[in-house]
């Protein structure tokens, strides 16, 4: 099997016209027609990453999170003299790694968005942005918030801030991995008592605070690690037969004092 074939296989689960813009989903480094030797998924390309990949004798690294979105100038072997996406693409190139994303056309599929609901143990009751665009509604049911946090926190293996009294049941929860951006306004608009996500600034969760809407954040790794096992499965489901790894990425940051 070649490299393009296994991007066509994702890209058949996740349309890259799906994708934003500004985002660049799909082959960024590597011969789309190289043998392809084994799969590594991760959420990051890094150059620890493409080396993990490497030494498991992958020569492809799907990843969710592109390795650059603009071409990385310098590309040198060391972030400090280039940059993470310079360093990875140097890396790959060397090693012969081909590097394969699957960014926001995967934040918008029903996979992703069912995978939350099933993370979650929260039944599934739309979208955010109907009647494509991204988050999971979800139901919550008489869970209280405190209830939701322990759930979130066990589910996606962090330790969570939240925003928000911890006795009532906030009902309707938002979804939404990653950075938050501007899909608070969409929440609040929506009726939506909880938002998960990975990260969102100060004065927009105080935006939430104030319009009655409670928060988790995951951290933003945290929040999609599990689209790594999501890549994998959507492969072995494609081709059975090839050899995949799903990389073991710890997080990069802990709460302080939690486990000291």
């Amino acid at each position: 099997m070649r490299v393009d074939e296994v991007v066509g296989m994702l890209a058949d689960a996740f349309p890259l016209e799906r994708a934003e813009g500004w985002d660049r989903p799909g082959l960024s480094v590597g011969d789309p027609l190289a043998e392809v030797s084994g799969v590594a998924c991760a959420l990051d390309a890094m150059p620890s990453t493409v080396e993990q990949a490497h030494e498991l004798g992958c020569n492809v690294l799907v990843t969710h999170h592109p390795a650059f979105l603009d071409a990385p100038f310098p590309m040198t072997p060391e972030v400090r003299t280039s940059s993470v996406g310079g360093a990875t693409a140097f890396v790959a190139a060397r090693l012969g790694v081909s590097l394969v994303a699957m960014h926001t056309n995967l934040d918008r599929s029903d996979a992703a968005l069912d995978l939350a609901a099933d993370l979650l143990g929260l039944p599934r009751m739309g979208r955010l942005q109907e009647p494509d665009g991204y988050g999971a509604l979800l139901d919550s049911g008489a869970l209280a918030l405190d209830e939701l946090a322990a759930r979130a926190a066990s589910a996606f293996r962090c330790v969570p801030t939240v925003w928000g009294a911890g006795g009532h049941a906030p009902g309707t929860v938002a979804f939404c991995s990653g950075s938050l951006g501007g899909f608070g306004a969409d929440a609040i608009r929506r009726g939506v008592g909880l938002v998960i996500t990975g990260e969102a600034g100060y004065h927009r969760l105080s935006e939430l605070a104030c319009a009655g809407v409670d928060a988790i954040l995951l951290g933003h790794d945290a929040s999609e690690r599990p689209y790594a096992g999501l890549l994998a499965r959507t492969l072995r489901d494609a081709a059975p037969d090839m050899r995949i790894q799903v990389l073991d990425e710890p997080l990069r940051w802990h709460a302080w004092g939690i486990g000291e």
